[in-house]
């Protein structure tokens, strides 16, 4: 990593902490009493939300092409997901009525995650086994729940919650800043999508829809730049 790629990596990490800081700004500001999140797709809220993913894109995009090539395949992983994770909230943020090709992206992100940590036909198996289990769980008890929406939103949280315990694991055998740092952003993003799943099923404007509201991207952009940062760490280990 040269001088000038560490000038780019501060300068990423100001933008990021101030469109945070818009953000959490804007979603106090916009909000109206007993409202919902005024984050709707297209709205200047969610476009400022969107910034931070273009940010984050177009960061891991710059490091790829000056140093990832020399990386293998599978470490490559994290700039995949940073591509599909830019095509997901593309679709949540800016597309209206589209969301579920962003739950589809986000279990495709979530997958990418999983062959980065070489998967177990264990950790395979525990996967499909927890996916049955919440379908049979809707199809006997919430049928009405039963839908393609809600199908994938299943499927991508089962894929972050193994992938959770897995990086924690993954961690602990291997050790280290990049290791920890991608376990971080596990950690984070997790955050983020079971906030948002609280706040699915929450009345707007009562005291937990607003925490869970306000949890959800305060989760997710840290856990973007925390991934990024533990690419960053794989490149510096290159030197």
């Amino acid at each position: 990593m040269s001088k000038n790629d560490t000038k780019i990596l501060h300068m990423y990490y100001l933008a990021e902490m101030f469109l945070f800081l818009v953000i959490k700004v804007g979603e106090q500001m916009w909000r109206k009493p007993g409202g919902g999140d005024p984050g709707l797709p297209g709205s200047p809220l969610a476009i400022l939300r969107y910034s931070t993913i273009i940010c984050n894109f177009l960061m891991i995009l710059y490091l790829y092409l000056r140093h990832g090539r020399r990386l293998q395949r599978r470490e490559n992983m994290i700039p995949l997901a940073f591509t599909l994770t830019l095509i997901a909230d593309c679709f949540m943020c800016i597309l209206s009525g589209k969301r579920i090709w962003g739950y589809l992206f986000f279990t495709l992100v979530e997958t990418v995650y999983m062959l980065y940590m070489k998967p177990t036909w264990k950790t395979i198996s525990v996967r499909l086994i927890l996916y049955a289990i919440l379908l049979l769980y809707l199809q006997l008890w919430h049928t009405k729940m039963l839908n393609p929406d809600n199908v994938l939103a299943m499927a991508n949280m089962v894929q972050l919650t193994v992938n959770l315990f897995c990086a924690w694991i993954w961690h602990r055998k291997k050790g280290g800043r990049e290791t920890l740092l991608f376990a971080l952003g596990i950690t984070f993003f997790i955050g983020c999508d079971y906030s948002i799943l609280i706040r699915t099923f929450t009345k707007p404007g009562t005291p937990i829809y607003l925490i869970a509201t306000f949890i959800v991207w305060t989760c997710y952009i840290p856990s973007q730049m925390l991934l990024l940062r533990s690419y960053v760490e794989k490149l510096i280990a290159l030197e």
